[in-house]
């Protein structure tokens, strides 16, 4: 059983590193193919000893299949959370508003220039990030920051793209459009670190490298 386990999930560890190879770069998959394979070699090896000479040396064939689970598991739930995390990403994108009041005409928010004043209309959301310069209202800034209270915002508050103006009207002054502002950079921030790699990893990649040349130096100067 433990054979067919690690036949099964090394194939699929072994494809994945060999993309990587191919690729001219070693990562923590090379590392894991090549640990496991030492690790099942020897206990082949000592198995076929201990049949010959009866001299019965410590295998370890349950110890690199359990290792070649955990790093597949460990990638399946990256897997997943990257998943969740392109659907919040998707989520906030569906939160920029398409069109808003200006000078009593609706124009769409890309068109919105800094310095623009603009009239929210009650239950609109703001367009963008500005600055309240007649009215006062309460306006509703979960789906940004979080926040479960309703906030006050009055002349000279600052206001968010995205919130929600509840009952009267607002108007405001643009002071940050397009991708300066607070939800583009949130969107941006997610982005960042969906594809960019942890510390841990990026050691994790480090070290395969290192454990690579080493190996290959070993099998060279044995061959030699």
């Amino acid at each position: 059983m433990e054979l067919g386990l690690d036949v099964v999930l090394f194939r699929i560890l072994l494809e994945k590193a060999g993309r990587a190879l191919r690729n001219g770069s070693t990562n923590m998959d090379v590392l894991v193919v090549v640990g496991t394979t030492a690790c099942y070699v020897y206990s082949v090896y000592a198995l076929l000893y201990g049949a010959i000479s009866g001299f019965w040396s410590p295998t370890y064939f349950e110890t690199s299949a359990m290792l070649i689970t955990f790093v597949l598991l460990g990638e399946y739930l990256e897997t997943l959370a990257k998943g969740k995390t392109s659907d919040a990403i998707k989520k906030l994108v569906e939160l920029t508003p398409g069109g808003r009041v200006i000078s009593q005409r609706e124009i769409d928010a890309l068109l919105i220039q800094p310095g623009d004043v603009l009239k929210v209309l009650p239950g609109a959301r703001v367009p963008v990030d500005g600055v309240v310069v007649w009215g006062s209202n309460h306006v509703n800034k979960s789906m940004v920051t979080g926040e479960s209270v309703l906030v006050l915002k009055e002349v000279n508050s600052v206001v968010i793209g995205s919130t929600i103006n509840l009952h009267g009207s607002l108007h405001i002054q643009a002071t940050k459009v397009d991708s300066n502002t607070v939800l583009s950079q949130i969107i941006l921030v997610v982005e960042t670190s969906q594809t960019s790699k942890a510390p841990i990893q990026k050691f994790a990649d480090y070290v395969s490298i290192i454990w690579h040349v080493f190996c290959q130096n070993s099998v060279m100067t044995l061959a030699n």
